[in-house]
């Protein structure tokens, strides 16, 4: 009895996969906060509880308690630590990116399995209704060409098509069972009814998602892939600098005879030589980051044309509606004029079944351009990360 975005939205926020890519956004949270404390004071202590014994051929043993303290600051590293804290955020804004796609992944494929499974039974509806406005029409063209009235092959060519119909509902019926496979590997059971699956996204949503193109989130997680990987180039940049950091270290001696001892300076490292293993890292790095740049045009083009050809599927499938819809009238109109001729006399039998049999495709287009129409919308939902923001429309 619910709306079908509530029950769409209730699949994608409990499916394993949506589950799974929320706990990496949060991890990846952490890793940013984790990453900035390095720019804090680092702050160290250390016990020793124990004795000494300063002449080793005496017995004599002096207990005593020894503590540790230090405190040190980074004062410069070449931007090593700084691009380490960027391409954790970049990597977090990816996460966040990614969460927002598999949201839209499990949404799509479970929206196209409900609409499957309600074009297949909406089908077999017309099948049936047909089969029932068909059948006494066929007793009576038996009952008049028993009584030589008409040509018993008016009788085969009735008996034929009618045949196909029913191979037609025996597949359709196949296929049911099949859809409700798929359909039941999102949704907890399958309704008596399967309400039609309108998308609550309007065409005007789309195009406002277009204007601001940084907000899709496969251009999203590529352009941060990018930066994390030139956040990484810089970060190796800063090994081939100094390290410079700012010390001040008390030591308590285990001896309570001996004086404690303070140290403050300015702490100054730098690998001269690591046998090449650094600029051969940098290499590597320089090589994913231009890989990523051409993978983010890459995506830019993909998604534009995609989304392109999105909105030209459901502008031709609304023109296709508008003609599918007058061959409909004008079917019922065959139908009510030749039902009325058949009580004068001035119409077949075997017509009126030929009319219901054109209806059939005719209904069968119909609910195809339905499908298709609302699976293309559900597409650039996902495509412009719209199922993230599906809550907001109930």
């Amino acid at each position: 009895d619910m709306p079908f975005q509530n029950i769409l939205w209730d699949v994608i926020s409990n499916h394993p996969e949506v589950i799974a890519a929320q706990y990496l956004e949060k991890a990846a949270e952490q890793e940013v906060v984790a990453s900035k404390g390095n720019t804090k004071p680092q702050i160290t202590g250390s016990l020793n509880a124990g004795g000494i014994r300063e002449n080793v051929s005496s017995s004599e043993i002096t207990s005593g308690v020894g503590l540790n303290a230090g405190i040190s600051q980074l004062i410069y590293d070449g931007g090593q630590t700084t691009s380490g804290i960027g391409k954790k955020e970049a990597l977090f804004e990816k996460a966040k990116a990614n969460n927002t796609l598999v949201k839209g992944r499990v949404g799509l494929e479970a929206s196209n399995a409900w609409i499957d499974l309600w074009n297949l039974n909406e089908k077999l509806k017309e099948i049936k209704r047909t089969n029932e406005h068909a059948s006494p029409i066929l007793a009576d063209i038996k009952r008049i060409a028993e009584n030589g009235l008409i040509d018993r092959t008016i009788v085969d060519n009735v008996e034929h098509s009618l045949l196909k119909i029913s191979m037609s509902q025996q597949k359709l019926e196949m296929d049911i069972e099949i859809a409700k496979l798929r359909f039941s590997n999102f949704y907890r059971e399958v309704p008596d009814n399967v309400i039609e699956p309108k998308s609550p996204f309007s065409i005007k949503i789309f195009e406002n998602k277009m204007k601001d193109k940084k907000s899709i989130p496969s251009l999203r997680l590529a352009a941060a892939e990018l930066i994390a990987s030139r956040q990484e180039v810089n970060s190796i940049l800063g090994e081939f600098k100094p390290k410079v950091s700012f010390n001040i270290a008390a030591n308590s001696p285990l001896d309570t005879g001996e004086d404690a001892s303070l140290a403050v300076g300015i702490q100054s490292t730098y690998t001269f030589s690591d046998g090449g293993a650094l600029k051969a890292r940098l290499k590597v790095a320089e090589a994913k980051s231009s890989e990523m740049e051409f993978n983010l045009e890459n995506t830019k083009i993909k998604t534009i044309k995609s989304v392109e050809s999105d909105f030209q599927l459901l502008a031709y499938l609304l023109q296709s509606r508008a003609l599918t819809q007058k061959r409909l009238q004008k079917n019922t109109q065959s139908l009510n004029v030749l039902k009325s001729q058949i009580l004068t006399g001035q119409s077949k039998l075997n017509n009126l079944i030929d009319v219901h049999i054109e209806r059939i495709g005719i209904v069968n287009s119909l609910l195809d351009n339905t499908a298709q129409y609302e699976k293309a919308k559900y597409s650039l939902a996902s495509v412009l990360g719209e199922y993230s923001e599906l809550e907001t429309y109930f």
